[in-house]
């Protein structure tokens, strides 16, 4: 009787992982947000390669890491309040004292296009 009901108290546990895909100037940025974890893949369209971020998110911010083809490092990502748009800040381990700040920007994809102007930049969404 016990297990029976700890089994469906598992199935009634609601999902809170959030799915997010953004556009940025560098391509498609896919997040998933679960609590305060997050983790997400991106495409770097100059390299034809993946990389990829994961960290903790406070509020709006998250801090954590990226990794790619061109190395890694620490990350700050800010997300408007609705998480609409994100800046990201960065540094790679190879020159940990030089951070890129305001360098990455991305917008929540709005439609089915594979890129579109917001605040004179190019975004691309494939």
């Amino acid at each position: 009787m016990l297990s029976i009901q700890f089994s469906t108290a598992q199935n009634q546990k609601k999902n809170t992982v959030i799915s997010k895909n953004y556009c940025t100037e560098i391509g498609r940025f896919d997040l998933l947000i679960d609590n305060d974890e997050v983790a997400g893949s991106y495409l770097l369209i100059h390299k034809n390669a993946l990389g990829g971020v994961w960290g903790r998110l406070k509020g709006n911010v998250m801090t954590g890491r990226w990794h790619d083809a061109d190395g890694k490092g620490d990350i700050i990502i800010t997300f408007t309040d609705d998480f609409s748009f994100f800046t990201a800040n960065y540094r790679s381990d190879d020159a940990p004292e030089k951070w890129y700040k305001d360098s990455w920007h991305g917008a929540l994809r709005p439609n089915e296009n594979a890129s579109f102007e917001f605040n004179n930049k190019t975004y691309t969404c494939e």
